[in-house]
């Protein structure tokens, strides 16, 4: 009996034309998202390609024009690591649109190259990239809302409802197998979506896919729990539609928007420009001291180059210039290490508040998932640092002792590509997310009893 009444639910239920348009602009702007993501991806994969070709024919022609001076070949001569992208960065872009993911450094001082990145749109950076993540976290809800706001009003506005309560002391029965009916549906159609991705963008099915399906799902259950509380309240189809419409407006656009403005009032970075300037005087202003200034600090921070003879003679020697370099690098160290702390801070204090907002939160975890978030950032930005300093420690000694530029194996330098060491869990994710649901799920039940007694 009980599965014939979900056969004619089901069947009520795509007798509806809203509800098929429902699922077409799921399954369109799902599909939209794989293809726009795909390709945002495609196109930064591209530039890596192109770059690690262009390293090699720049250090070619470097070698060219500059290869009787090896220090003024090292001046020019560019080293590049790239940010590669993960399949799941195409499922979520994240921050890789705004966050550089190809850094080229040179032997100078690396506080001045480090933070060098194209030059964008900012209205393109505004409206931001769509992606399958942007369906499941800002789309969906919307359907739901538009599936379950009139299940119990449409009832009452009928007459049908006090009908059924007549009739039968279940009557809530009714509006149940109506709204899993559509947890059903909506679930089928996001778990299609999921399979479509695993296939398109070629997604590992692995411990990080199991996390994403069940951290999606666990956000659209908050929200038919959230549905299904205004559904409790007994009110009629107006109200429940302007309230949830309201709370999606709330979590998703307005405490987003607000908690950024706040973030970058209470913690902001005026230690960005002091960095910038504290290398540059760091550096610049050695050129007028003399060149025991620069060179005591210098073999302090490097103590095994001492054993490479400085020429104290000579006006001007690359030996001197690099460690100027240097120098400027270490003056900044102080403003560096305030920007780490003050980023740490906001990440810490996203991850607290977050903790109460699942829209934020689950966007945190599908981010964390795909490598495109900031701590993936910050961890390729120290990357970077020690693969510069790598750099730096090869080079040094052929420069300081002058060596032709065919002894050393600059010519089997290549873009590198940094890759993530360790897959990060979404647990607290999930929980964060679980808790909200039981939270509405707690509230409906209350609701329900005061509305059957």
């Amino acid at each position: 009996m009980k599965k014939n009444r979900y056969q004619l639910e089901f069947k009520l239920f795509f007798r509806s034309s809203s509800s098929w348009i429902g699922i077409f602009v799921l399954l369109i702007t799902g599909f939209a998202g794989l293809y726009f993501g795909k390709t945002f991806i495609a196109r930064q994969e591209a530039v890596i390609e192109k770059a690690a070709i262009l390293q090699k024919k720049n250090t070619l022609k470097n070698i060219e024009h500059f290869g009787d001076d090896i220090g003024l070949l090292f001046f020019h001569n560019k080293f590049t690591l790239a940010n590669a992208p993960d399949n799941w960065a195409a499922f979520a872009n994240g921050q890789r649109d705004i966050n550089p993911y190809l850094i080229s450094v040179t032997m100078l001082g690396l506080e001045g190259q480090l933070y060098d990145t194209d030059i964008n749109n900012p209205v393109s950076l505004l409206l931001g990239n769509m992606d399958l993540s942007f369906v499941f976290i800002f789309l969906f809800p919307l359907v739901i809302t538009a599936f379950t706001y009139n299940l119990l009003s449409e009832q009452k506005e009928s007459g049908i409802w006090s009908l059924l309560r007549a009739q039968t002391n279940q009557s809530f029965q009714v509006i149940w197998q109506k709204f899993l009916v559509r947890v059903a549906v909506i679930f089928s159609v996001a778990l299609l979506l999921l399979l479509a991705a695993m296939f398109y963008l070629a997604l590992p099915q692995d411990v990080t896919f199991l996390s994403v399906t069940v951290l999606i799902l666990l956000y659209l259950s908050f929200w038919f729990a959230v549905s299904f509380f205004f559904i409790s309240l007994g009110k009629s189809s107006n109200f429940n539609a302007s309230a949830l419409i309201a709370v999606w407006v709330l979590l998703c656009i307005v405490i987003p928007a607000s908690f950024n403005l706040f973030l970058t009032r209470k913690y902001p970075v005026p230690e960005a420009l002091q960095n910038v300037i504290n290398q540059r005087e760091g550096y610049h202003e050695k050129w007028d001291m003399a060149k025991d200034v620069t060179m005591k600090p210098f073999f302090k921070h490097y103590p095994q180059l001492k054993k490479y003879p400085f020429p104290e003679k000579k006006t001007f020697s690359w030996y001197w210039y690099y460690a100027m370099q240097q120098m400027g690098d270490d003056q900044a160290f102080a403003s560096r290490l305030a920007i780490e702390k003050k980023l740490a801070s906001r990440q810490d204090f996203t991850d607290i508040f977050a903790f109460f907002l699942p829209t934020i939160q689950t966007q945190l975890g599908l981010n964390k998932m795909a490598g495109s978030d900031l701590a993936t950032h910050l961890e390729f930005q120290q990357a970077v640092r020690k693969y510069h300093e790598q750099i730096r420690l090869h080079f040094y000694p052929a420069i300081f002792l002058n060596r032709d530029v065919n002894d050393t194996d600059i010519k089997d330098y290549k873009l590198e590509k940094y890759n993530r060491q360790q897959i990060p869990h979404v647990w607290i994710n999930m929980l964060s997310v679980s808790l909200l649901t039981m939270v509405m799920i707690g509230a409906t039940a209350l609701n329900l009893k005061r509305f059957n007694s």
